[in-house]
């Protein structure tokens, strides 16, 4: 032994050519270590040691040596045998350091440490192993670059959980990214893997493109093991998400196909019926679809069944309970809903979703009974949620939606500006297209309030980007296009521009063709095409938007704005007309809708009542009524009755004037 030592001293060493004899003996030597290892006999730890005794300088055999005591240590959950096979990697390097596969299993070694003892430094380290690995991939595979992008892809995935950075996550996704240039051909579980962190962080930094390609990073793992039921799981998760923001049908079919496949492959697993349940709930929700809402319940029962009664499943069983009684006018579902709630927030304390659905459930009973009390009562709720987490865009935009809904009870419009904050504060954390569409509404009403352009080009930006998200969803959701057609009519008035009329007729068509019995339709129709009749001056036009008014009284007699802006409609098509026995008739029919709507109960009928004297040189009456119309608030400001063109006969009148004096 002595002699092949001296012998193996004097040769100039190099680290790829082996001398034969001590390689031979060190090779023997070895390999019965592996062996003995490989039988759970530690035996073989001394075999290494005399073969390093032999070749003291051979990369490779502390290469082997530190796979061997990866693969012993792993399988034992031996921290020991794990850190001899750092050491042994280290020497490895250290003595070849353009050595790839040493790199790379070091930091293979590092990233086991690291989940095994849940120490954070052995992920760090294990990071700086595998990017030194990729120094020396000139002659390496693409197989193996591939592979190693991936556990580097993992390892950045594990720091951003950590450091809560969106850097970090994005050069997870840019080193799993790397891996697919190198080899398509990867496993489910890389797809599987690739697909979270780009869902991960397509929620973090809102970019629904990260939620398609988290699609199709799934779509490649079912296809490569389709009997896994946590690969369908995953993709029915991602297109869940998905259809939260974009509320497109097609996306929540395939989802609840993906849950369906995933529960007959793994019938006991709690997380599908839970996480199928709330998609369930969401959907239900949005389209006052009560069966939905019961089939989340039904799921939320088959969960408890298999023993999930955690706080998540508990707190979406309430709020599927709370939308039946609200769907179907049910007071009793709500109070179990109540009920349910205060069991869970006994049982888990007040945490933020508990917050959140016991807000909603409050607001639910302010929409059963109401009652503005209860939507005070919520909003405490979710300011409650939001102290302990102000990055939850759902209270945030439950706490704008609430505020809303006080705003238009009380007519406080001083409130909007701060349910704007609310909404806005939830967009940046989530694109969803309902928030794009709620802060829309929103932004149109003060715009409409302050005569604001900006504002109300603002809203209207954010109606076209729910829209966009929308799809197919919006064929499900004819209320979006008809408040963003609305929208679009004030803009045309603001402007006088006929082009924003003209596309908002077309909304308010395409309104008709998904839901020909949508509330105000025909009103609203009636009111855009008056509006473009004012500014063309064309009488078909006035005709149109009385015909639309004719079709509006017959569903609804009793509406007293329908008949004031038809009787508007009907003054300006008599201001198109040289027949004056033509003229006269428009305006008796004027005259009479005002007095239906005044019998309603609509002041602002007076003002238009004096306008329609004006025109029939009826002055005494004409003072009169716009006496009542100042006398009841409803009177326009001054500048406008000064330049109204229908009060022109009566302003060269003296009682006019006398009018304006005392006024």
């Amino acid at each position: 032994m002595s002699d092949i030592k001296d012998k193996n001293n004097t040769l100039d060493f190099n680290p790829l050519i082996f001398e034969t004899t001590n390689y031979n003996h060190s090779e023997f030597l070895q390999k019965n270590g592996e062996k003995q290892l490989l039988q759970d006999d530690i035996k073989g730890l001394k075999l290494f040691e005399l073969a390093l005794e032999l070749d003291k300088n051979n990369y490779k055999l502390f290469y082997r040596q530190g796979l061997a005591l990866l693969k012993y240590g792993e399988k034992k959950n031996i921290k020991k045998y794990l850190l001899l096979a750092n050491k042994k990697f280290k020497k490895s390097v250290k003595l070849v350091p353009e050595f790839f596969n040493g790199w790379k299993s070091w930091g293979d070694t590092l990233l086991i440490l690291g989940n095994t003892l849940n120490q954070h430094h052995f992920f760090l380290e294990s990071k700086e192993k595998f990017q030194t690995a990729l120094k020396y991939i000139e002659n390496t595979n693409n197989f193996d670059i591939a592979n190693i992008y991936y556990m580097l892809g993992k390892i950045l995935e594990i720091i951003a959980n950590k450091s809560g950075e969106t850097s970090d996550l994005s050069y997870a996704f840019e080193a799993y990214s790397k891996a697919v240039s190198y080899n398509e051909n990867l496993s489910s579980k890389f797809w599987g893997d690739f697909g979270k962190a780009s869902l991960k962080l397509g929620i973090q930094i809102n970019d629904i493109r990260l939620y398609l390609k988290s699609i199709n990073c799934h779509k490649n793992s079912v296809a490569k093991s389709p009997s896994d039921y946590e690969n369908w799981y995953n993709l029915a998760d991602v297109i869940s998400h998905l259809y939260q923001i974009t509320y497109d049908e097609d996306h929540f079919y395939q989802a609840n196909e993906c849950f369906t496949r995933s529960a007959k492959l793994k019938i006991d697993n709690k997380l599908i019926w839970r996480r199928w349940a709330e998609l369930l709930t969401n959907s239900g929700k949005h389209l006052f679809d009560v069966k939905r809402v019961y089939a989340a319940v039904e799921k939320c029962q088959t969960a408890s069944s298999y023993g999930c009664n955690d706080e998540k499943i508990m707190i979406i069983w309430s709020e599927a309970l709370a939308a039946i009684g609200i769907i179907s006018d049910k007071l009793d579902p709500i109070i179990e809903a109540t009920n349910k709630i205060a069991k869970t927030k006994e049982e888990f304390g007040d945490t933020e979703d508990i917050c959140r659905a016991h807000g909603i459930i409050l607001y639910t009973l302010g929409q059963y009974y109401n009652e503005v009390d209860y939507y005070y009562q919520a909003v405490e709720k979710f300011q409650e949620g939001l102290s302990i987490n102000r990055t939850n865009h759902q209270l945030w935009y439950h706490l704008g939606n609430t505020y809303a809904t006080i705003a238009d009870i009380e007519s406080y419009i001083s409130i909007y500006d701060r349910v704007s904050k609310f909404f806005l504060k939830a967009i940046e954390l989530q694109g969803d297209s309902l928030y794009h569409y709620k802060y829309a509404r929103v932004l149109t009403k003060i715009a409409e309030f302050n005569q604001e352009n900006t504002t109300l080009e603002n809203a209207i930006s954010h109606f076209e980007q729910a829209l966009m998200l929308q799809k197919n969803g919006i064929n499900a959701h004819a209320e979006l296009l008809f408040y963003y057609a609305t929208a679009l009519d004030l803009m045309g008035d603001f402007l006088d521009n006929d082009k924003y009329y003209i596309k908002a007729i077309e909304i308010l068509k395409r309104v008709l063709t998904i839901n020909n019995n949508f509330d105000e339709i025909h009103h609203k129709l009636g009111v855009v095409y008056s509006h473009l009749g004012e500014l063309v001056s064309e009488p078909e036009i006035f005709q149109l938007a009385i015909s639309h008014y004719k079709i509006a009284y017959t569903e609804n007699e009793e509406n007293e704005q329908l008949l004031l802006d038809w009787a508007i409609s009907l003054i300006n098509l008599s201001e198109t007309s040289n027949d004056n026995e033509y003229k006269e008739q428009i305006l008796k029919e004027a005259e009479y809708k005002l007095i239906q709507s005044y019998k309603l109960g609509n002041v602002d009928v007076y003002y238009h009542l004096s306008c329609i004297y004006s025109l029939t040189q009826q002055y005494e009456k004409a003072i009169y009524f716009l006496e009542k119309s100042e006398q009841f608030g409803s009177l326009p400001p001054y500048d406008i009755v000064l330049e109204d063109s229908w009060l022109e006969n009566l302003r060269y009148t003296e009682l006019f004037k006398s009018f304006m004096n005392l006024s």
